[in-house]
């Protein structure tokens, strides 16, 4: 039996756009209209995990993915550099 294992970056946030670390977050209207012109374009699958940040869930949601929130999935703890530019933290 083969198994396909189908990684899917979130939709652009404020953060991310502006080359800051996450910080929690929603999509902004650009991200969440990319999620939602995707809908229905990936196969089907037997199983749905998405990391619990917003940006993740949102975009799950978007795409019209039934996904279940897994909490190794999280995104790396950025500590104080939560929302931070690189230029800020450099």
């Amino acid at each position: 039996m083969t198994s396909r294992v189908i990684l899917i970056s979130p939709a652009i946030t404020a953060a991310l756009r502006q080359a800051r670390f996450d910080d929690g977050c929603p999509l902004d209207a650009s991200g969440l209209r990319q999620a939602r012109s995707a809908a229905g374009t990936l196969p089907a699958a037997e199983r749905v995990w998405v990391s619990p940040t917003v940006r993740c869930r949102e975009t799950a949601v978007a795409l019209g993915l039934d996904a279940v929130e897994a909490p190794q999935l999280a995104a790396l703890d950025t500590g104080r550099w939560r929302g931070a530019s690189l230029a800020e933290v450099s």
